[in-house]
């Protein structure tokens, strides 16, 4: 019976050992998976950041020469609204649906008076 006893306790201690072992290596790969995530996304703002950065400077009336305004538009804005932010277009075609394009390929789809969807240029 003692010796029934020893076999089961260390055959137990030997499980939870291994569970245990398993354990503290998914943690640790998971450990290092958060780490070059983060790494990642740290590259990833800084790029973002020199990005909005160097499309800052636009002068007033030229909004649409900035990635970041046309990244600004919704759905539910009107013309005035698309003028404030991106400027005048290049050329319209109006009517029901009123199709606003800039000069440096991007351009804005109205639909009833709002914005239905536009496309940003291509840097």
């Amino acid at each position: 019976m003692i010796k029934t006893i020893t076999i089961t306790g260390v055959l137990l201690a030997a499980v939870v050992f291994n569970a245990n072992a398993q354990d503290t290596d998914r943690i640790n790969r998971l450990e290092k998976e958060v780490r070059e995530i983060n790494l990642r996304l740290s590259k990833l703002e800084s790029l973002l950041s020199k990005t909005s950065k160097a499309n800052e400077h636009v002068t007033p009336g030229e909004g649409w020469k900035s990635v970041m305004n046309w990244r600004k538009l919704t759905t539910d804005m009107d013309y005035s609204d698309v003028q404030k932010t991106l400027g005048e277009p290049h050329r319209v075609d109006g009517g029901r649906s009123a199709y606003w394009y800039y000069q440096n390929g991007g351009y804005v789809t109205f639909m009833d008076g709002k914005v239905y969807q536009w496309r940003e240029p291509r840097q």
